[in-house]
């Protein structure tokens, strides 16, 4: 019975130093903070694109206050769209990209960040939460407000 608490116990601070960016025993050096991957859309959607859409990837911490960490802005996407945030990103001075963050892209009609309005098409990371670091993630647009 000791061996499984401890296991437990082990899980839970492995899951805590990942979410703190204290992975692999130290944190990840400044300037290091990168995702990068690849959106797709489904088939279903991509009748839904227009010239004048922006895409939108967000980078937000897990559980926490819904304001983006980072974004990066995408004017007249053609999918595939391949994108990589960096700490140039970052929306807060000061902050870095470290730990866990969940992923979300959304195709936007207007073109000004917020909340979706009716029109707009979103995707998040299967995966989500992941680390920062990841390189090669795809995320799909599958999903219409």
């Amino acid at each position: 019975m000791k061996v499984v608490t401890m296991a437990g116990g082990v899980i839970v601070l492995a899951g805590i130093a990942a979410w703190m960016g204290l992975a692999h025993g130290c944190e990840e050096p400044k300037g290091q903070g990168v995702i990068a991957g690849e959106v797709k859309i489904t088939p279903a959607l991509a009748s839904r694109v227009s010239p004048t859409d922006v895409l939108f990837i967000i980078v937000r911490r897990p559980q926490g206050p819904p304001r983006p960490i980072a974004v990066k802005r995408i004017d007249q996407p053609r999918f595939p769209v391949s994108f990589e945030i960096t700490n140039d990103d970052v929306m807060v001075e000061g902050s870095e990209l470290k730990g866990m963050v969940e992923l979300v892209v959304r195709l936007d009609k207007d073109g000004r960040a917020g909340p979706p309005q009716p029109g707009d098409l979103e995707g998040r990371f299967d995966r989500n939460p992941t680390l920062v670091g990841g390189r090669d993630l795809e995320i799909t647009i599958d999903k219409a407000y």
